[in-house]
């Protein structure tokens, strides 16, 4: 039995205008059969490594998560965009809520969580006035050992730590590249315990390396049953992918410029942030891979049902026609709860249970957008565990790189981010970037006249 099936109905155009004819999906699939023998090639040449990481060998992190295990109150994943938002999606899927407030025997001996990504400064002050540093683990993770953000936050919690800690390094590890960058000549000063990112995995590709595998294996998530299902994808030779490549780029070429992604969890809402990510930094793109002039991508939005029935789909329901609809469906929540009526005009609960109430709500959303002639797509979980988090992450890591090969478009590289961080560097007095900074000075400028 498939854990996680693909429901296309509202995508067809025997039910919304200008949707997909089954020749239309034919032809589109192939366009992706042509973006994933790409893909494939790639990996078969020692390139797109996240598609090998379902077949690594789990037992040093599962050995160093045993080591530490029971020792630390809490647990400071220090990172950013993909060194990061995985490991969120991974706890807020698999950890309940309310996680970090349990005691330590509730939580299974097993640290609270707190993730150090943005460069707020009140953000990373009440994490660290909420740990104590004698009784707090500590995960940098860069693969290239230079994000500024990392890199600052870092030094602020080893300060921290060293001043009440005599032996800091046996409370830090490091996820970076093998053999080069800032992180690892610092982890092989200083003598941290270290884990390496392939260098053919990008990091918004590295959710399954030991970027989101280590954190989970330290909170006692089953990192096996994500690789399970990471490794489950391509059992129906890539349907799913292909399936879902070609409706994303029919849509692409039909002017579909918005990508909403809308999980009805709430443990999913995590996911989509992640998702975000890898959409956008990946598709965004202004040139070939040839280094022809284009205009390619969409953008993503992260929504969550039921929540964003009340804020945006008023506007996707009677607003432009401009998107494409992403559902995930629970089909079995966990601890579901049987509503009972506290009065009798709330008598028609009565009996359903929250996880059913959430999904009709669901196919109720799936129906007002459907009047309205708006595509979407479904897809449904059995239930929310480690094998369908890491099938998830997978199937997308494949949708996206396809449907960039596709088109011609590098889904690996991100041109547009490296430019904002050499501006950051200039300003910040790094060495080797004064040019940039004569750049950035020529272009920054401003009129008092258009400030109020």
């Amino acid at each position: 039995m498939k854990r996680i099936k693909v429901d296309y109905n509202y995508v067809m155009d025997k039910f919304v205008a200008d949707g997909l004819s089954e020749e239309k999906l034919e032809e589109y699939k192939e366009k992706a059969k042509l973006g994933l023998s790409r893909l494939l090639r790639m990996f078969d040449d020692g390139q797109a490594g996240f598609i090998g990481l379902p077949e690594q060998n789990l037992a040093p992190i599962k050995k160093f998560a045993k080591e530490i295990s029971g020792k630390f109150n809490d647990l400071i994943v220090v990172g950013i965009g993909g060194s990061s938002l995985g490991v969120e999606t991974v706890c807020n899927a698999m950890l309940p809520f309310g996680y970090n407030a349990r005691s330590f025997a509730e939580r299974g001996c097993f640290p609270r969580v707190w993730v150090a990504d943005n460069v707020d400064p009140s953000k990373i002050s009440s994490i660290l006035s909420e740990c104590q540093p004698e009784d707090t683990f500590v995960c940098i993770i860069t693969k290239s050992g230079s994000t500024v953000e990392t890199a600052a936050n870092f030094g602020i919690i080893y300060e921290w730590l060293t001043s009440k800690v005599k032996n800091p390094k046996k409370q830090i590890c490091a996820i970076t590249d093998p053999e080069k960058g800032a992180l690892r000549a610092m982890t092989n000063d200083k003598g941290f315990v270290s884990f390496d990112v392939q260098p053919n995995v990008g990091g918004r590709f590295s959710v399954l390396s030991p970027v989101g595998l280590v954190p989970a294996a330290i909170v006692g998530l089953d990192i096996e049953k994500l690789l399970e299902g990471a490794k489950s994808v391509n059992k129906d030779n890539y349907e799913q992918i292909l399936t879902l490549s070609a409706i994303y780029m029919y849509f692409m070429d039909k002017g579909k410029n918005i990508n909403v992604m809308m999980p009805y969890s709430s443990r999913l809402i995590s996911f989509a942030d992640w998702y975000c990510q890898l959409w956008g930094e990946s598709l965004g793109k202004n040139r070939t891979i040839d280094g022809k002039d284009t205009v390619f991508g969409t953008t993503p939005v992260r929504a969550t049902g039921t929540i964003d029935q009340h804020s945006q789909v008023q506007l996707y329901k009677e607003g432009p026609n401009d998107k494409v609809f992403t559902f995930i469906e629970v089909l079995n929540h966990d601890k579901d709860r049987k509503i009972t009526s506290p009065y009798e005009a709330y008598d028609y609960l009565n009996g359903h249970g929250m996880g059913r109430l959430c999904n009709i709500e669901l196919m109720g959303t799936e129906a007002a957008l459907k009047n309205s002639g708006k595509p979407s797509v479904k897809i449904s979980l059995d239930i929310v565990d480690e094998f369908t988090i890491g099938a998830l992450f997978m199937i997308w890591q494949y949708i996206v790189p396809v449907i960039g090969l596709a088109c011609d478009i590098d889904p690996f590289d991100q041109p547009g981010v490296e430019e904002g961080k050499d501006y950051a560097y200039a300003l910040l007095g790094r060495n080797g970037y004064d040019a940039t900074k004569a750049k950035f000075t020529e272009i920054y400028k401003k009129q008092d006249d258009f400030i109020v």
